[in-house]
């Protein structure tokens, strides 16, 4: 079963996704733009499908995080950090009601995650993510900075084992890629296959379950 726990868009994202082998996808929303009104309603239906729903903080300091965090977190399914600045790197890996933490490298010339980040990380099962589109819509220059940045973070999670999450941050259903290309890209990076695959599939199963997440048991019904 795979997942991508980060995709802009309604229902026509979702059924791209379910077409390309998807088991499932998290519809993700920017807290400076939120509403509780969702772009797909989910239903029971007969297939194998499931969409959660989920908020991208946007955070000033640690402190407007926190705040964020405690407004978001009984709201929606997957709670996703944007990352980049180091104090809110940091933030984001201390507080284990953060699922995951986006892209800790934007705007950086390292990584974003240290020895002490990586360490926090896996303490509170905060999930790194790896996204994609960085790299498909990147210069050559910035993608050759970008593949070192992924590397940094996959030597991290090696040694201290935190969960690491790829996604394709998709706004179009042009910004999607299959679960084999996605696989296939992640050996470009030096991810072993086994690691890859946890990445879409176990991880983001393993988010579920962390918060208990209340999913309609056969699928969705996406209405466009």
């Amino acid at each position: 079963m795979f997942f991508d726990f980060h995709v802009h868009g309604d229902s026509r994202l979702a059924l791209e996704a379910r077409r390309l082998e998807y088991n499932g996808v998290a519809i993700i929303q920017s807290s400076k733009k939120y509403s509780q009104k969702k772009s797909v309603e989910i239903k029971e239906f007969d297939g194998d499908f499931r969409i959660w729903s989920g908020v991208e903080i946007y955070a000033r300091n640690p402190e407007d995080l926190k705040k964020k965090v405690k407004k978001f977190r009984d709201k929606e399914d997957i709670l996703i950090v944007n990352g980049g600045n180091l104090k809110i790197n940091r933030a984001a890996c201390e507080d284990p009601r953060v699922d995951i933490l986006a892209h800790p490298y934007k705007n950086r010339r390292d990584s974003g995650i240290n020895h002490v980040l990586a360490k926090k990380a896996s303490e509170n099962e905060v999930a790194i993510e790896l996204g994609i589109a960085s790299l498909i819509k990147t210069r050559l220059s910035s993608r050759a900075r970008l593949l070192s940045q992924f590397r940094q973070i996959i030597k991290m999670h090696r040694k201290f084992g935190f969960p690491t999450i790829i996604s394709s941050n998709a706004y179009s259903i042009y910004d999607l890629r299959t679960p084999r290309d996605i696989i296939a890209l992640a050996r470009c990076f030096g991810m072993t296959v086994e690691e890859a695959e946890e990445s879409i599939s176990k991880n983001p199963v393993n988010i579920i379950e962390r918060n208990k997440i209340n999913t309609v048991v056969k699928g969705v019904n996406i209405i466009e």
